[in-house]
Parts: structure tokens; sequence; C-alpha cells
């Protein structure tokens, strides 16, 4: 017997992760007027009708239940909560044409979700002169992370079932509050020495007379399947092992630390928070709640232009947050720090840096997309994630493999790297990782 959405949670607690992610949404409101929002863009091969979509979310009891999650209004130093409520309307799919040349697809992605009074996941639908289609999966980064994002959209795809213990984990940590109390504070020391200024960033304060505005913007860059090979190499030839994200990471400092050079300005260490997913190895679930912790770097600026150096202090620095268990002690940070009120939080939260956060951010999705060949029985041709932009720092970089070539998606905000400086990047982060100036596939 199919899940009914009743028989899924009526409440969901935040986890710290999630709290986290909620200051952001906060802080990333106040400087951009954009909230905390994930994107998945999956392009079809044949056009996939409106009726047929419709008919397929509108009967997904996992559609239904996560369609009428609001955040609950809650009181200071209680945790914060999705509530679910079967009387709200189930969201409207809009359907758009896509008219080359008059509009392009990120006049279609959406930026702001008033997660309070709106569902904080939703579907767009996109058809195209040469009768395709494009589909805009949108959630608020508070519901789940890019990993879970993606399986929710597969069940949907495949009209998979969910049963209820496959949306959530435990979240217990089964420690005495004294021992978790110490923890939080050594990891919050680690975090204030880690990030203390100055730092290398493209990002520069504007004049308190300037009026804050932040123009967002995307770029997508692809590899053939040989190019792709052949990045594996050289990284390899450059010390990564199999560790290609550390490579992927080191590349684009040094593509960051090259334009920054170009400008002329003052030189400072790099500041990278990377993103742990925390499923096991090969899983797909739970779906609900962000599963991620991260890893720390601060890569010092004597090898920000050498990939090789760079690379080898990433994989080093690895090492010891691992040896640490840095990554189950800023879990324990983040459980620890959520019934603080979100003014404290935030505050704390800037502090460090001066609300710079970091340098740049940086995610490598890996191989989470492996399989994903087909929607409703349509096959996929591309699949990309356009991440949300904090600004500052107003540049995002994520990798990620569709059918096992390599692809690049950059967020940046044109106030803070202008559009020749985007294609500069580019091109060095492109001879980096192919480490020539021109491998063709």
């Amino acid at each position: 017997m199919a899940e009914q959405p009743h028989q899924f949670p009526t409440e969901v607690t935040l986890n710290g992760a999630d709290c986290f992610l909620l200051q952001l949404d906060y802080l990333m409101l106040r400087t951009s007027g954009r909230n905390n929002v994930c994107t998945f863009v999956v392009s079809l091969e044949e056009r996939l009708e409106l009726k047929a979509l419709e008919q397929c979310l509108l009967s997904h009891h996992l559609y239904q239940w996560a369609t009428r999650l609001r955040l609950a209004n809650n009181f200071p130093f209680t945790l914060a909560r999705w509530t679910f409520d079967d009387n709200l309307p189930l969201p409207q799919i809009k359907q758009f044409q896509l008219v080359e040349g008059k509009s392009t697809l990120e006049d279609y992605l959406a930026t702001e979700i008033d997660i309070k009074n709106q569902p904080s996941f939703k579907v767009d639908l996109l058809q195209t002169d040469d009768a395709k289609s494009i589909l805009i999966f949108t959630w608020h980064h508070v519901l789940m992370d890019a990993h879970g994002g993606e399986s929710f959209v597969r069940s949907l795809g495949l009209k998979k079932t969910v049963k209820a213990d496959e949306l959530l984990n435990s979240e217990s940590i089964d420690l005495p509050l004294k021992d978790r109390a110490t923890i939080a504070q050594e990891m919050k020391q680690f975090l204030n020495d880690t990030s203390q200024l100055p730092l290398l960033s493209l990002y520069k304060k504007p004049s308190w007379l300037t009026k804050p505005q932040a123009t967002l913007r995307y770029r997508v860059t692809s590899f053939t399947d040989q190019q792709t090979q052949h990045i594996a190499h050289v990284a390899r030839e450059q010390g990564a092992g199999f560790l290609l994200s550390a490579f992927y990471l080191a590349a684009t400092t040094c593509a960051v630390a090259y334009i920054h050079k170009k400008r002329g300005s003052e030189q400072g260490d790099v500041l990278v928070p990377v993103p742990l997913d925390r499923r096991k190895r090969g899983e797909d679930t739970p779906l609900i709640r962000n599963q991620v912790s991260f890893l720390f770097y601060r890569i010092p600026q004597q090898v920000v232009s050498d990939v090789k150096a760079c690379t080898a202090e990433l994989i080093e620095q690895m090492k010891t947050l691992m040896r640490t268990d840095s990554p189950q002690h800023y879990l324990i940070m983040m459980d620890f720090l959520r019934r603080i009120p979100g003014l404290f939080y935030r505050i704390m939260l800037k502090r460090p840096t001066k609300g710079l956060m970091a340098s740049f951010f940086y995610s490598d999705t890996g191989e989470s997309l492996h399989g994903f060949d087909q929607f409703l029985n349509h096959p996929v041709t591309t699949a990309i994630h356009y991440p949300p932009i904090m600004h500052p720092p107003g540049i995002t970089f994520v990798f990620s493999r569709f059918k096992g070539a390599l692809q690049i998606t950059v967020g940046y905000m044109e106030e803070v790297i202008s559009e020749d400086e985007v294609d500069q990047l580019l091109a060095q982060l492109r001879s980096t990782l192919l480490n020539t100036a021109d491998v063709n596939g």
C-alpha cells in the first residue's frame, strides 16, 4: 500500500545545518534581496505536456506532503520546525514558452521563496521552440540539500513511492551536555582562528553612500568525456591521486587568485568551507533536512598561484581535519547553537570576517547524477545545479558530473566580478584543469 501524505510526519524539527542555512537566508535577504534557494534544471529530449506533469505531481504523495510544509513561527530559545497542513492547496505548476532571442533560462530561475507562507518546493515547465522541454525544480535550502533535492526529483520522475522512514534519519547526538558544550566551544575557536583577516576575495565593500544591490548571473561550462578523462589524468600528475575534488578546488583557487592578482588587490589567504555529504556512499536517502557537514580550509597565499602546491596543501589539511573529527565536531556545534535567537546567531556568524563568510563558495556533487537518464519516460539531455549565491563573497562554483562528463556552474554577482573577468576566470580554470591552453575533446 502506498504511503499517504498524512502518514508522513506532521512536524519536522530543523537540524543544526538547517538552522545555519536559515540564518544565511536572513543575511542573503539583507545583502542581495534573495533567498537561500537551490535550483535544479533538467532538459528533456522530447516535449513533456503540462497535463502529464500535473497528473504525475499532483498524485505523488511526497510532493503533496512537501509542498504543504510551512516554517512555523517559533519563540526564542525553541527549536525551529516545519509543520504540515493538509488543508493548504497544492501549488500551481506554471508553464512558459522559452523564445530564442527574447528570453533566457536565467529569466525563469526563482530567487525568492517565503517558506512561512509559500511552498518550499516548486516546479516550472519551459517549452522550447524546438519541441523540447526544460523542467526547473526549485527548493529552499533549509528544506534539503542538493543531493536530497536530486533524489526528490528522481522519485517524482520515476513515480516512485517514498516511505516515511526514507525521509529523515536520526539526528540524536549521544554525548553529555558538558562534552557537547566543550566541543562546540573548541570548534567555534577553530573557526575564529581559521577566518582571521586578511582574506583573498574579489568582493570589495561598497561605500556607505552606495545603495546595496546584487545582480545575479550564471555561467555553465562543460567538458567532453575525453576531456574529463584527461582532467583526471592531470589531477593524478598534480598529486591528487583519486581525490579529484581537491584538484578541482585547487584549480578554482588558482583561477580566482589569477583575477585577484590582475586587479592588483591586497593579498591574503583563501578561506573556503567545503560541504561534506553525510550519507553513506551510494545512498540517496534521507531526503529531507540537510545531511551535510563542512570542512574548513585556509589556503596560504604562498600557494594560491601553484596548483600542485595548492592541491598538496588541501590534501594535508583534509587529512588533519578528518583525523581530528572536525566534520562531526562542526555538527555538534551547529546542533548546540540551534536554540540561539537569530539576531545573536547572525552576529556570531559575521563577526570573525566582518560579514565576508568566505573567499568564495565551492562544492562538488560527485557522482550523484549517475544513472539519471529519464524523467517520466522522457530522455534527459542535461541536468545542472544553479546554487544560491551568498553576497558577500558573491561567487560560487559547483562541480558535477552528468553521464560521466564534468560540468561547472559558476554563480556570481555583477557587482563582484565583471563579465570580462568571468571570461578570463573560466579560461584560466579550463586551462589549469586541462593543463594545456588548447585541448580538444
